[in-house]
């Protein structure tokens, strides 16, 4: 009997589109975390080819100018004598690599297997405007639909009349249907690779190359009637549409570890038959129906092959997910996903009795502040470098950072939002300053970080010690810590599926599963037939069916460079004194303040490099630019979508600042939107510059005939002026 038991890490793995076929690694340090001596704080990708070098301004793009993507790198580790049950965290683990000794015995390849598929349109509605997330998938009144009077469990299906010749009730089409099943999933089938055949890459693409390690043969099994599915690739691009006919692709490093890349950031138009047809509407920041793209995710798995030929697969499986560009690698949100994950294995997993156990925070647990409370604090300070921020809001979070371990010296519970309170009335001073979910108007820390705070508060973290945690589950941390967290109206990485207990395998405690893990299905691959789907409807939020690949992205927004455009700033929704409904007409409590979205994920407003080295390093000499900016970007008023005549879009001009007024513009400019990163990780950055500075670098914007920056707060009767530069 084994000795050791084995994991892949991370549990969740991100990559990154790119118009690039070149890459680099994803960054497995933590978000704005100071890092050993070096002057470059956490966050910022990898060299590939490297262990650990980070990327600077000149790695950003490649020789063409294109978008590199970010490559999602896996590790197996090894954990000796676990016992039968688990704790966490797990000290230890020790890597295994081709050359590795695993009991005994040593590793001369490693077979893995990744299956990347995207289900979009056969999703649900993400409801963008009551924003209640995973509430409705608990029995509620249908959405605006008084046909039906019972209650429902799910929100609409997106593409409810695909296939139709007649409207259809969204509550009652069959998201199983076969034909849907056939023509709305992106289903690229999986792919196996030997690490010992070198750094060639395996593309999921529309070519019948699916392959899979086969346990009963040892063998990789090409599956030549896998019913590979990439709809609608009947045409060309036009009009900001692409067919899409390729996922990514997986390679391995020459030591064994694998690496998945994703798509190139792709839309695509399909009519109600499949069919590619590029004049289709783009209506909605959110659910668009007949619209793909070519984001994706699931499952990765890998088995040892020793010398002596004898073969061990490793019984837990990882995720993939594939996902937006991370245009501000190293700034860290105030709520990031590790937070949201975090919290609800706490809550629901009996993860850690020492901190959370039956029904209850402990009043006497004492958080580590460089680990629990820091993170939040510094990821406020953080927020200057992507918002429009003023003087005295900017000072006050550089106050934060400087807070210690000692108890703070003044009640800072009275500025932070309780999470188990409405948060429908009150913007400022309450922190965190950003835009809600889950029909509520401010965003919250999670309930762990605030009761992390409130234990600060009091003084407990004095003396406290650091939790040792071991290299893999460190890694299972950080890659979720660079993600976003809290606003999941849909978000970038993942949404509110992973506040779902259903979403991950209970079984953690078995040594050869581990915690954060996906509850992936268990997949017949030999029982695929060419003309039948092999996927199906999978995941649903609060069931207990098993998760297929596509079943995470799917609640995502279709496509994605819509909901990325939108989020720049909005007013609060819910609206403390309702909904806005006229220009400059507005009852007495609505708030009428703009707030940011995403400011960690999406950039609204940064300085850049060439701006600052005009002024000579003197940041206060500096104005802000819009992250997006220039041509298709001028706020207008009483906005109409030129495609969607009877849309009716924001009435005022400072409701559109930061983004494309056609959302048709983004699907095509995406790619010129600059990176935030460090000052001395910029090419050429001068040694007399502060090294504190987080800069814009790597923009394709030829020029500003957006609007001026304005500092917050900004209201939705400003005035909007064209920038003088």
């Amino acid at each position: 009997m084994a000795n050791s038991s084995l994991r892949i890490h991370p549990a969740i793995g991100m990559a990154r589109v790119g118009n690039s076929t070149e890459y680099y690694l994803g960054p497995e340090t933590m978000a704005a975390s100071p890092h050993g001596a070096s002057a470059i704080t956490g966050g910022l990708p990898i060299k590939p080819g490297t262990e650990s070098t980070h990327i600077t301004s000149g790695d950003i793009r490649d020789g063409s100018g294109r978008l590199k993507r970010q490559a999602a790198r896996f590790k197996i580790f090894q954990y000796p004598n676990e016992g039968e049950k688990l704790t966490y965290p797990t000290q230890g683990g020790e890597e295994v690599l081709i050359g590795s000794t695993v009991d005994g015995k040593k590793v001369t390849d490693i077979i893995w297997t990744a299956h990347l598929a995207n289900k979009k349109a056969n999703c649900w509605e993400i409801d963008e405007d009551a924003n209640k997330g995973i509430e409705l998938y608990k029995p509620h009144p249908p959405i605006d639909d008084k046909t039906i009077t019972k209650l429902v469990s799910t929100p609409p299906l997106r593409n409810p009349n695909f296939d139709s010749t007649s409207p259809q009730n969204p509550y009652n089409v069959d998201p199983g249907d076969t034909n849907r099943l056939k023509k709305l999933v992106i289903d690229a089938g999986p792919r196996a690779i030997k690490a010992s055949q070198g750094t060639k890459p395996i593309k999921f693409d529309d070519e019948p190359k699916a392959s899979y390690y086969d346990k009963s043969s040892g063998t990789i099994t090409d599956l030549p009637n896998y019913p590979i599915q990439f709809p609608a690739t009947n045409g060309s691009g036009a009009n900001g549409s692409d067919p899409i006919s390729y996922l990514g692709e997986i390679l391995t490093e020459p030591n064994g570890r694998l690496l998945v890349l994703g798509g190139h950031g792709l839309a695509c138009a399909f009519d109600n038959q499949g069919n590619f047809d590029a004049e289709q509407p783009l209506c909605k920041d959110v659910d668009n129906d007949n619209w793909l793209d070519d984001t994706s995710d699931g499952p990765v798995t890998a088995v040892l092959v020793f010398e002596d030929g004898s073969q061990q697969p490793v019984e837990g499986s990882a995720w993939a997910v594939v996902t937006d560009p991370a245009y501000a690698p190293q700034t860290l949100n105030v709520v990031n996903l590790w937070d949201d994950v975090y919290n609800t294995w706490l809550e629901n997993f009996d993860l850690q009795p020492e901190v959370y156990s039956n029904g209850n925070y402990n009043p006497d647990y004492k958080p580590f502040f460089q680990d629990d409370i820091f993170p939040t604090l510094n990821a406020a300070h953080m927020q200057m470098w992507n918002t429009n921020l003023p003087d005295q809001a900017i000072s006050a979070h550089e106050r934060m950072k400087l807070l210690t371990e000692e108890k703070p010296p003044f009640d800072i519970m009275k500025f932070i939002r309780n999470p188990d309170d409405s948060q429908n009335d009150k913007g400022a001073p309450l922190m965190p300053l950003s835009l809600g979910d889950s029909n509520q108007a401010f965003l919250t820390v999670s309930r762990q970080q605030y009761f992390y705070m409130q234990q600060w508060n009091k003084g407990m973290s004095v003396g406290a010690s650091k939790l040792p945690i071991g290299a893999g589950e460190q890694l299972d941390k950080t890659i979720l810590v660079n993600c976003l967290g809290g606003r999941f109206s849909p978000g970038i990485d993942l949404t509110f599926i992973v506040r779902d207990p259903n979403l991950y395998n209970k079984d953690w405690q078995n040594p050869a599963i581990g915690p954060f893990r996906i509850n992936g299905e268990s997949l017949d691959y030999a029982s695929a037939t060419k003309d039948q789907p092999f996927l199906g409807i999978g995941y649903i939020p609060l069931r207990s069916d098993p998760v297929q690949p596509g079943d995470l992205c799917k609640f995502m927004s279709i496509p994605w460079h819509t909901d990325y455009n939108s989020c720049a700033t909005h007013t609060p929704a819910p609206n403390p004194g309702g909904k806005i409904t006229d220009k400059n007409v507005y009852s007495g409590t609505v708030n009428t303040t703009l707030f940011w979205s995403w400011p960690a994920q999406r950039p609204v407003a940064v300085y850049t490099f060439d701006d600052l080295s005009a002024n000579n390093g003197d940041l206060k000499a500096t104005k802000q630019r819009y992250s997006v900016r220039g041509e298709g970007t001028a706020a207008q008023e009483n906005l109409k979508t030129p495609d969607c005549p009877d849309s009716k879009e924001f009435d005022t001009a400072a409701m559109n600042v930061g983004r494309y007024q056609n959302r048709r513009d983004i699907l095509t400019e995406w790619v010129k939107i600059g990176t935030i990163i460090q000052g001395p990780a910029i090419k050429d950055y001068p040694d007399e510059f502060s090294k504190d500075y987080y800069l814009e670098v790597e923009s394709l914007f030829k020029k500003d005939d957006s609007n001026l920056v304005v500092f917050w707060p900004n209201t939705v009767t400003d005035e909007v002026h064209p920038p003088k530069n």
